[in-house]
């Protein structure tokens, strides 16, 4: 019996001092059920670049978990940020007061719905590679229409900072939302959809986490079905007839261009006398087709192997290079990628990922979007002129691109906060990107280069996950080319989370401060 009273004494202690801990008020009227951090005190994004020490870190698992943080968060005047697998390398998780992490919230059901058939919808923390399983062993089978090329990553993710998917047809993954549940700023669980409110709805697509947190994420599906994927190596002067790009647009489910840096070279060149229309580019197309699959399950499970061995190969390589011989290092990604074209059939999930991660590859992205002139002329322009000022640094000794320049094609929406926001439909986007080694010199200084150019030329707008910050002015700016969106943002963000709990990021707070800066400015004078 004097066992069981110390026991009982001591779980009463531990609970008191947890909870004393976090300094819960009890006169608030809150019940904090589940609102105990995990012991580890710090966190990093999956390629280093963010290391953070918040005060406290939660890994929840249910509904109620994500009510009880946002109540404490409340209790104590502190402020929250989410991340969940650690993809997002722009200082969007950071936060000094609360993170979320939600990998743990991984429930995924299939079900009808009155309006879209079948629809599935994933907690926060779901990887795609989960969601395509849940929706691939369904019956009957179903697909999301278009994912990100990783099925790592994480629903919530994806959807709040407007993250792409890989085909030209479906745009960014939130345009395939019909639905989403936020816990927001009150510590209630609010429902966005089109059919509830549509202006919220637009706002909730691409939130940046400034709503409050996302509990799950409902899609519209479709039957499953198959996609030819078709890689050909063609030379760069290919891009000097931009209506190619426009036919495969027009002809496919989804298009883009791969350049491995210099590839027409090796690393013994004289960089002065380099000639980039000596290169080549990879087009890859996506086009839906009812040939059968080229692959067992077991064929890809092995090709997704080999290809993950052969990554962190090459990453090993340019690593090892890259601080005492960077012209080197430039040059390994297209020796070893450059190879015969290719076409083969998989399940439409296994064709959009079908470059399988890495983790343990670590790069650096950057991404800018602008919009498509009707003849594609500018896309070929501005491909043109990223390589050639790529080997203007060359001949400067200056190697900033070791990896991978990527051109994708993408249609409009009506998401507020995403980069491809247009209220026309017919409209499409080029999305630009830049794949180094993290640590590659000159990279940020390269990057900044061509996105002033963009900037200048077609207000472009950066990938809110990647890394862009880095760009001088890069705050000011998007202050002017959201300004509209943002004001109409504002007006839901005030309503869900008045008491700034979510606003807790100074590149938003500049940014969105900067657009309604603005809105007063104009509003004293028309007082005036």
């Amino acid at each position: 019996m004097i066992e069981k009273h110390i026991l009982s004494f001591l779980l009463i202690l531990s609970i008191s001092i947890i909870y004393k801990s976090f300094e819960i008020n009890i006169n608030e009227g809150f019940i904090i059920r589940s609102a105990i951090p995990i012991k580890n005190k710090t966190w990093e994004n999956y390629n280093g670049r963010i290391h953070i020490s918040p005060k406290a870190i939660f890994e929840p698992s249910t509904l109620e978990d994500l009510i009880d943080i946002v109540n404490l968060a409340r209790i104590n005047n502190e402020t929250i940020r989410c991340a969940a697998q650690g993809h997002t390398v722009s200082s969007l998780s950071v936060t000094e007061s609360y993170l979320v992490v939600v990998n743990k919230l991984n429930k995924v059901t299939v079900q009808k719905h009155f309006k879209y058939g079948w629809t599935v919808t994933a907690e926060a923390g779901t990887s795609f590679y989960d969601l395509d399983n849940a929706l691939r062993f369904h019956d009957p089978p179903l697909t999301l229409d278009s994912e990100p090329i990783y099925d790592s990553f994480r629903v919530s993710g994806v959807v709040a900072t407007g993250a792409h998917g890989a085909k030209t047809s479906s745009g960014i993954t939130s345009d395939q939302v019909c639905s989403m549940k936020i816990v927001t700023g009150s510590g209630e669980l609010h429902e966005f959809s089109e059919e509830i409110n549509s202006l919220e709805f637009n706002a909730a697509k691409v939130n940046l986490g400034l709503l409050g947190i996302i509990y799950s994420v409902t899609f519209r599906t479709q039957p499953m079905y198959n996609l030819r994927l078709t890689n050909n190596y063609v030379p760069v002067t290919w891009l000097n007839n931009p209506l190619r790009m426009k036919n495969l647009v027009n002809s496919s489910d989804g298009f883009q261009i791969y350049y491995f840096p210099y590839n027409g070279f090796k690393s013994s060149d004289d960089p002065n006398f380099y000639d980039f229309n000596k290169d080549q580019i990879v087009v890859r197309t996506w086009k839906r087709t009812n040939e059968p699959v080229s692959f067992t399950q077991q064929q890809l499970d092995q090709l997704h192997n080999t290809q993950r061995q052969n990554i962190l190969r090459l990453y090993g390589l340019i690593s090892s290079e890259l601080p005492t011989n960077p012209r080197a290092a430039s040059t390994i990604a297209a020796s070893i990628l450059t190879s015969n074209s290719s076409s083969d059939v998989y399940q439409a999930p296994d064709a959009i990922h079908s470059i399988a991660h890495q983790p343990n590859a670590l790069y650096d992205l950057s991404s800018y979007t602008f919009k498509v002139d009707p003849d594609f002329s500018n896309v070929a322009t501005e491909a043109y002129h990223a390589i050639q000022t790529l080997y203007e640094f060359a001949g400067q000794g200056r190697y900033p691109l070791n990896y991978l320049m990527e051109f994708r094609i993408l249609k409009s929406d009506e998401a507020l906060l995403s980069p491809t926001f247009n209220h026309d439909p017919d409209v499409l986007y080029c999305s630009l990107d830049f794949m180094p080694v993290i640590g590659t010199p000159y990279y940020e200084e390269f990057v900044s280069l061509l996105a002033q150019r963009f900037f200048d030329k077609y207000k472009a707008k950066p990938h809110w996950a990647k890394n862009w910050e880095f760009v001088p002015n890069v705050t000011s700016y998007l202050s002017v080319v959201y300004s509209d969106q943002i004001k109409l943002f504002e007006k839901v963000r005030e309503k869900y989370d008045p008491d700034n709990i979510f606003f807790d990021n100074k590149s938003l707070e500049e940014i969105f401060n900067g657009a309604l800066s603005q809105r007063n400015d104009k509003n004293s004078r028309k007082n005036n």
